[in-house]
């Protein structure tokens, strides 16, 4: 993958992850006492979280300082959301979802430290 795309990939991932993060803030504004409103956004989450797995993913999985075990977890994890959409929406499966994309942030962040330090 050439650089250029790869960035712009980098770029969507980001902007959609920040409306990921948005949404995962107006989840807590709304809780489960609010039925289909926090259903609703619960989704939307959930499926721009995947997007942003998969972009990412893509993105970085053929970077060659990118950790190849980490763009796996990723999909992973992508496969675990997507399951969130097809079951029955229960808090365990939600709180077990946010904290494996929650891993996988921690994961991308390590990498990027890990290679800031070979550099040096």
């Amino acid at each position: 993958m050439d650089e250029k795309r790869r960035k712009t990939l980098v770029v969507a991932a980001q902007i959609i992850g920040c409306a990921s993060a948005f949404f995962l803030v107006i989840i807590g504004l709304f809780s489960e006492d609010y039925g289909w409103v926090h259903d609703l956004w619960s989704e939307v989450f959930f499926v721009l979280n995947l997007v942003v797995l998969v972009v990412l993913g893509i993105a970085l999985f053929t970077h060659r300082r990118y950790f190849k075990a980490i763009a796996v977890y990723g999909f992973v994890v992508a496969i675990m959301n997507l399951m969130f959409l097809f079951l029955p929406n229960t808090p365990l499966l939600e709180w077990f979802t946010v904290f494996t994309a929650f891993g996988y942030v921690g994961l991308i962040s390590y990498n990027m430290a890990y290679n800031e330090t070979q550099q040096s």
